[in-house]
């Protein structure tokens, strides 16, 4: 499997719990290590969030109220890709 291949597969799975809690992940490009993706908002407040269960995080989270930062996405998606892609050095998001 290549580096592309690995990195849409790490993101089809983010893809799918983002889009539960009413957001969504978008690859925009990868350069010299630097995956640079497109976030949209989740809607659903974190206590109710299939994303933050999936990947048994609360980085960054302080109440049970508020919506995902995008912060917390991108620390989580950073860790998975450098299991899986050596390669990569960082996760941008692009506005």
């Amino acid at each position: 499997m290549g580096r592309e291949d690995s990195i849409n597969e790490i993101l089809a799975g983010f893809r799918r719990s983002l889009r539960e809690d009413g957001g969504d992940i978008e690859l925009v490009g990868t350069q010299d290590g630097v995956v640079r993706v497109r976030i949209t908002g989740t809607t659903v407040p974190v206590t109710f969030s299939t994303f933050l269960r999936e990947y048994k995080t609360r980085q960054g989270i302080s109440c049970g109220r508020c919506c995902i930062p995008a912060s917390t996405i991108v620390a989580v998606l950073e860790t998975k890709l450098k299991e899986k892609v050596p390669k990569i050095k960082k996760v941008e998001v692009v506005k």
